[in-house]
């Protein structure tokens, strides 16, 4: 980058906002999907299964695409340039965000969803790859942490606002996808292309996919594959958990509104992890981070297995978030220190499918397939916790190695 313009706080804050358009896109949609229901069922314009397979799709299927096209989304960023690209993809989520405010049939709304996700994975990528390409050393590890929290605290405020915002008419909801316009113009204002970037773009030989570390990163991958899987579980199945407890309303059905409150307050832990990792990771080896990550996802678990008072059980939910918020930054900053500058957008768009591949794996295969041995969620909780401990010995005993503070 030209030596006169070096990146500051709030160049980092303007490359960590796009990663909050993920969080918008399924968290923005949830909290309305019953008014969706409501709104069509009466009128019989599709079936009952007809109904829940569309709004099912409405919500998962951004981040279905996002796992599917962060790495052409990657390629794309190291052959034309990284911040071209990210602005071109922000004004484009603006427009296909919003698109479902004027639609009424829900597969046109389906449709615009998918695109919404694909422009989704060009942004997590991009934004996570300049982030890497302009900030060295540990400011570079502590804007990549960042992201974990930021996202987390975010999903928060998505679900209180989309409430709000979509309680008189769902359409309105849509409408919130304005707000990227403000990132949009930050990013325009104090970021730019990096110099090695633009030089790249010029060549007729660029990096290759040789280069990448094919068999660092498929370990780095499959440990992210694995947290995010943890991570996500408290993030998806915490209501079926407060049910099994007994978080419930007079008549016998859920009491959503008070799950959802201790749920949030178990997803506030996760930026205590990221300050964790700010402090612990410039001291620590990899592999102590490590096994004091699996250790605090493994005893989370554990606990929140046998703990039978909700609000207990919301702490141990928030000790294992803090090891999910401790564990995602490690493999972060990991993979992006080990990616040479000419390919870093396409090891970054491995990593980030890797890491939402961990939601579907989460709520359609591992959850799914555990139960049925265990026959419910909370001894599910406990066999998670039992595997947590076993990566954390399988980390203790590893040859596992610190890598070099690289400030490419």
């Amino acid at each position: 980058m030209p030596e006169h313009r070096q990146p500051g706080f709030l160049t980092g804050i303007s490359l960590l906002l796009p990663i909050t358009l993920s969080v918008m896109a399924a968290l923005f949609v949830a909290p309305i999907a019953p008014k969706i229901a409501e709104a069509y069922g009466p009128t019989g314009q599709y079936t009952p299964a007809e109904l829940s397979f569309y709004i099912g799709w409405i919500i998962t299927v951004p981040a279905l695409c996002v796992a599917l096209f962060s790495i052409p989304a990657g390629a794309l960023g190291d052959r034309i340039g990284r911040r071209r690209l990210l602005i071109w993809s922000m004004a484009l989520y603006v427009v296909v965000g919003v698109l479902p405010y004027f639609l009424t049939d829900l597969a046109h709304i389906l449709w615009s969803r998918i695109a919404v996700g694909m422009v989704e994975a060009v942004l997590m990528t991009l934004s996570t790859t300049l982030i890497g390409d302009m900030f060295k050393g540990e400011a570079r590890n502590r804007w990549l942490s960042a992201q974990t929290g930021v996202a987390s605290t975010f999903a928060i405020f998505a679900i209180l606002v989309a409430g709000i915002v979509g309680a008189r008419d769902w359409h309105n909801v849509f409408l919130l996808y304005l707000m990227p316009v403000i990132f949009l113009a930050m990013v325009l204002a104090f970021t730019w292309e990096p110099e090695e970037s633009e030089h790249l773009a010029e060549q007729r030989e660029q990096g290759r996919w040789s280069d990448i570390p094919w068999r660092l990163m498929a370990l780095i991958c499959a440990i992210t594959l694995f947290g995010s899987v943890m991570f996500y579980t408290v993030q998806i199945k915490l209501p079926d958990a407060f049910k099994e407890l007994g978080v419930l309303l007079p008549d016998g059905s859920y009491d959503a509104a008070r799950g959802g409150m201790m749920t949030a307050a178990a997803s506030l832990f996760v930026p205590v992890g990221t300050v964790c990792f700010w402090f612990l990771s410039p001291r620590l080896s990899l592999k102590a981070m490590f096994v004091l990550e699996f250790a605090l996802l493994g005893l989370g678990f554990v606990l929140m297995s046998v703990i039978k008072s909700p609000w207990l059980f919301t702490l141990a939910a928030g000790l294992d978030q803090i090891g999910a918020g401790m564990l995602l930054p490690t493999m972060l900053t990991w993979a992006v220190a080990e990616l040479p500058f000419a390919v870093r957008a396409r090891g970054t768009g491995i990593w980030t499918a890797a890491f939402t591949l961990g939601q579907f794996v989460c709520n359609n295969a591992a959850i799914p397939f555990i139960m049925g041995f265990t026959g419910a969620i909370l001894p599910t909780l406990g066999v998670l916790g039992w595997l947590c401990a076993g990566a954390a010995a399988l980390a203790l005993i590893s040859p596992l190695k610190t890598p070099q503070r690289s400030a490419a």
